[in-house]
């Protein structure tokens, strides 16, 4: 089944692909083709975090939900990647640091926890751009409760005063922002955007050469348990209609149409049309544009040689 943006929907991390790496996305959405994937530990654990925090607000606001979403995950993880000790790491930190989270927020005075809930609902609804055309928005909501929605980050580091400075120019934030409100007809009051910390990077313990990875995995949950303001960063703003059609205008919508104009062409190449390619183009030597060519690492091969070896059949 070709993909469509109308029917199928285009996601966050689609658009920002496409954005990033024209290529990669063309391989992957109008081609179908994947990449098999690898363990990496940013990925999982992020989505195990995700997955704690969701068992909790699903499953009665209790830790033995938490538990139960997360090993479901780590089930997928060992079946996608095998058995494996660093899989068996993160999940055992993420347990200890999702529960961290609940105890931190469940009692917050500001906006408890207990605010949000719900938790991955599926939001897709069709959004008229200014040329006419439609697109359909298609996201996943980490959280959301009463004109509130939830954004979980996971990450090494963070830039506090760049968040609060410029979330209001986000992407991902002012897309589910568009979505809600067009679903709903009233734009969310409050943003939860989170940030907690995979440690390893730039915050928080590292691992010394002499730790085994049990060693290590116990001087993390202390580490957090004792540092909770350098493991957690939450900021709470309130967006306003006129912030996010500001946004829209000057910066989403705009976006939008330049895709459309992109895949409106490659869907003509596809039924066999010739129009004049105004889109994509090799850049000459000594130069290099990330927005045309994307990075080296995604379908290298496939980018060079035109043949999908070592790829896949995306399932859905």
């Amino acid at each position: 089944m070709q993909w469509n943006p109308l029917d199928d929907g285009l996601s966050v991390s689609g658009l920002n692909l496409w954005l990033q790496d024209r290529f990669a996305f063309r391989a992957r959405y109008l081609e179908g083709w994947e990449e098999p994937l690898r363990f990496t530990p940013s990925l999982a654990y992020g989505n195990l975090m995700q997955c704690g925090i969701e068992g909790y607000i699903k499953g009665g606001r209790q830790k033995v939900s938490l538990i139960k979403y997360i090993k479901n995950e780590y089930d997928r993880l060992v079946e996608e990647h095998g058995a494996m000790e660093d899989i068996d790491f993160w999940a055992n930190l993420a347990i200890h640091e999702a529960d961290l989270f609940t105890q931190v927020y469940d009692n917050d005075p500001v906006l408890p926890l207990s605010e949000v809930t719900d938790s991955e609902r599926n939001v897709r609804v069709e959004c008229p751009l200014p040329s006419g055309r439609s697109i359909t928005l298609n996201c996943y909501l980490d959280g959301e409760g009463d004109g509130l929605i939830m954004e979980n980050k996971v990450r090494g580091n963070w830039w506090e005063e760049g968040i609060t400075r410029n979330i209001y120019l986000d992407l991902q934030v002012n897309y589910y922002l568009l979505a809600v409100t067009m679903e709903t007809g009233e734009t969310p009051k409050r943003v939860w955007y989170q940030h907690s910390l995979r440690p390893g990077s730039r915050r928080g313990p590292r691992k010394t050469k002499k730790e085994t990875q049990t060693e290590y995995l116990e001087r993390c949950k202390t580490w957090m348990s004792e540092h909770v303001d350098e493991t957690f960063f939450r900021y709470v703003f309130q967006p306003t209609p006129t912030d996010l059609q500001r946004f829209c205008h000057a910066s989403l919508y705009p976006i939008l149409e330049s895709f459309l104009d992109w895949y409106e062409y490659h869907e003509e190449v596809r039924l066999g049309g010739n129009p004049v390619n105004k889109f994509d183009w090799m850049s000459p030597y000594g130069q290099y544009n990330p927005f045309v060519e994307g990075t080296a690492e995604r379908f290298r091969e496939y980018r060079l040689t035109g043949q999908p070896n070592g790829l896949r059949k995306r399932s859905n």
